[in-house]
């Protein structure tokens, strides 16, 4: 086939080997005399300089060609690949060529370049994030095109069957990139700015509560675990679906439409670091709620909200529950150690409180100055930081629900949550009610979780079970289920005596309200004298009950001797209760009991100082047996010469460690101890 004029011409141009670049030049300079309106002779004057690296006389022909020939589909899928390169890192010398090239050629072509092809893309992601681009580079471009990316970002999310799962790629370039800008840059903005906002709210929940979302521990397991989405068509690199910071892009966006819409915040918050943020819209948010003007009840409810999901999910991460980061070293989205096994809040009861009232469902207690105060045990991490974040958790979800509006649009948002998160809500309500008093519905939300038998929160549940029980009055439940847990922790070394045992309220500072909760580590050395403190306390509310026996005041002896001499005033009044009633009966006693200052106490008892009570606490077969030798020595007298030297012989012997002996008695007497509060 005989080549056009034309084609000749290039042909003899690129006869040239690449390195004599300026006889191919002397000849499309001729070519270019001959032909000035030829495209052909034009792009290929524009290859020989790209292959020369010749950054400025290669954009000055890409530039010469977009404004002669704008219609050539070859230049604009050059234009494509210009801008496909804006998107990745520099590695490669053809990238970097490329970055350099479109940076010389002058904006108002640069934008013409990024408008058209994007308007040419047929994936509507790919077209979102070039325009995006372009809006970072040209903010001027904001104005007339940001509405436009919104709009098209919330529509293609609907229309791929996406929008339950709010950890998608649209909504992230919505939420993450797309919002700040038109919020920032935008002039005149009509769309629903609350609508976005909770758009934004459930993304960032979302993406904090999925499993393995902060789990980057090597790059294999990183590249699995950043959820990238890829699309057919386009030629764009894949989108990465990771967060740097997904709480202060959620802060940064709820202060950006604050100041939109002209709410009392400090002009330049968003430039502040997230902890100033925080505790800036924590004092925006009650100055709104004291104001109580209907123009502020969408502003109380979206900060109340973003501080809301922020705060229970910081606190749930702090106790280490199932459904957040545990068994990882350092949690992402908090930066704060994730603990390695679960933490526990549980109300102390003493006799006064456990006889009080149980508070009614509808006078619940409100977060106030007679909230009960909250101890932490040494072992647990940042207690200052989990304390806050539970109160401001706490501070939030009542103004939530405060009025039906309210309760309404948090009832909506919490709809969508999933799984992962809603199980969060869960563990923070269960808490929650328990430090309001509100026992009943804390039983409710721990029935509902669905734990493994074998998981560490198996031992969580059951403890603030059995506390809740016990703030009820039913003691019985209560008893059943620290006895179950005793028998299934295993004993790995002596007892803490620090913050789990009956420490009255008097010697810690009682609140006004009387109440004090604590929080514990599931650990066995902090949950067991735990139990204890349960035990002993329902045990201590029978002592002025008629159905009190001889077997209650004995198993509270035993219990007693945990950490002696604690409880040594409750001991006394034990004591006392015996001496009026003026016997005491206890065949297993001597089995238990191996306090030394217990032993003397009731050998005390046994002389006419101590009230000659009369004690049978021998176990039987030593008392049949001296029974049989009063038929020669007198009656009574082999009784009392045996109790002497069974006493003597007890406080002589080698005492059996406390936390073993009351394991054993409690795993022995299980029946007997549970017929106390039948």
């Amino acid at each position: 086939m005989e080549l056009s004029d034309v084609d000749w011409l290039v042909m003899r141009a690129r006869s040239f080997p690449k390195n004599d670049p300026y006889s191919a030049k002397a000849w499309l300079i001729t070519a270019k005399s001959l032909y000035p309106q030829s495209f052909v002779i034009q792009f290929e004057s524009y290859l020989v300089e790209k292959t020369a690296k010749n950054v400025d006389e290669a954009a000055r022909n890409l530039q010469d060609m977009l404004q002669n020939f704008p219609h050539e589909p070859v230049l604009w899928s050059e234009v494509h690949s210009i801008l496909e390169s804006l998107q990745k890192e520099p590695q490669d010398q053809k990238v970097s060529f490329l970055t350099d090239l479109f940076a010389a050629i002058p904006t108002s072509t640069q934008c013409l370049m990024v408008l058209h092809v994007s308007e040419s893309i047929p994936d509507v992601l790919d077209r979102c994030q070039l325009l995006l681009l372009a809006m970072k580079k040209f903010p001027n471009l904001v104005q007339e095109h940001g509405l436009k990316l919104v709009e098209m970002l919330l529509k293609e999310e609907t229309k791929s069957g996406i929008v339950n799962n709010p950890v998608n790629c649209y909504r992230k370039l919505l939420v993450c990139d797309v919002m700040p800008m038109v919020l920032h840059k935008g002039g005149h903005l009509e769309f629903n700015m609350f609508h976005l906002l909770q758009k934004a709210i459930e993304f960032h929940l979302s993406y904090v509560s999925q499993p393995n979302t902060h789990d980057h521990t090597t790059d294999t397991e990183s590249t699995k675990l950043s959820l990238k989405i890829g699309r057919v068509g386009g030629g764009f690199p894949e989108m990465d679906l990771q967060v740097a910071d997904p709480w202060g892009n959620l802060f940064r966006l709820l202060i950006l439409i604050g100041q939109r819409l002209n709410w009392d915040m400090e002009r330049d918050l968003v430039m502040k670091n997230k902890e100033y943020q925080i505790q800036a819209l924590q004092h925006q948010l009650m100055r709104a709620k004291v104001t109580g003007a209907e123009i502020n009840n969408k502003q109380i409810l979206h900060t109340a909200m973003v501080l809301f999901v922020y705060s229970m999910v910081n606190y749930v991460s702090f106790i280490g529950t199932d459904s957040s980061s545990t068994g990882k070293s350092i949690d992402l989205t908090t930066n704060h150690p994730v603990p390695s096994v679960p933490v526990v809040l549980l109300e102390v009861f003493n006799c006064s409180r456990a006889g009080a009232s149980v508070p009614s469902r509808s006078k619940k207690q409100k977060l106030d100055v007679s909230a009960p105060t909250i101890h932490c045990s040494s072992g647990i991490a940042s207690p200052t930081a989990m304390l806050q974040a539970f109160e401001l958790a706490v501070k939030c979800f009542e103004i939530l629900n405060s009025t039906e509006e309210m309760k309404f649009e948090f009832y909506h948002l919490c709809q969508n949550w999933r799984k992962e998160t809603q199980s969060m809500l869960s563990y923070f309500q269960t808490d929650m009610c328990i430090y309001q008093g509100n026992y009943q519905d804390a039983v409710m939300h721990l029935q509902s979780l669905t734990v493994p038998s074998n998981s560490k929160m198996k031992v969580r549940n059951s403890l603030q079970m059995a506390s809740c029980y016990f703030g009820l009055k039913q003691f019985a439940k209560a008893c059943e289920q620290v006895l179950d847990l005793v028998d299934t922790i295993p004993s790995s070394g002596p007892m803490s005596s620090t913050l789990s045992a009956d420490d009255s309220t008097e010697e810690k500072g009682e609140t006004k309200s009387g109440r004090r909760l604590l929080m514990l580590q599931c650990l066995d050395g902090e949950v067991l004298p735990f139990c204890l403190h349960f035990l002993i306390a329902g045990l201590k509310e029978k002592l002025a009950s008629p159905q009190r026996t001889d077997s209650t005041l004995a198993h509270l002896i035993i219990l007693l001797q945990h950490d002696w001499p604690k409880h040594e005033s409750t001991f006394s009044e034990v004591i006392s209760i015996i001496q009026m009633h003026g016997s005491f009966t206890y065949n297993t006693f001597f089995s238990y009991v191996h306090q030394v200052d217990i032993l003397e106490e009731f050998a005390f008892l046994d002389t006419p100082e101590g009230g000659k009570v009369n004690l049978d606490i021998m176990p039987i077969s030593t008392k049949a047996l001296a029974q049989q030798r009063t038929v020669t020595r007198g009656v009574n007298k082999g009784v009392k010469e045996d109790f002497r030297a069974t006493l003597e012989k007890q406080v002589s012997s080698a005492a059996e460690p406390a936390d073993v002996l009351i394991r054993r008695f409690l795993k022995e007497e299980r029946e007997e101890i549970l017929k106390n509060f039948v």
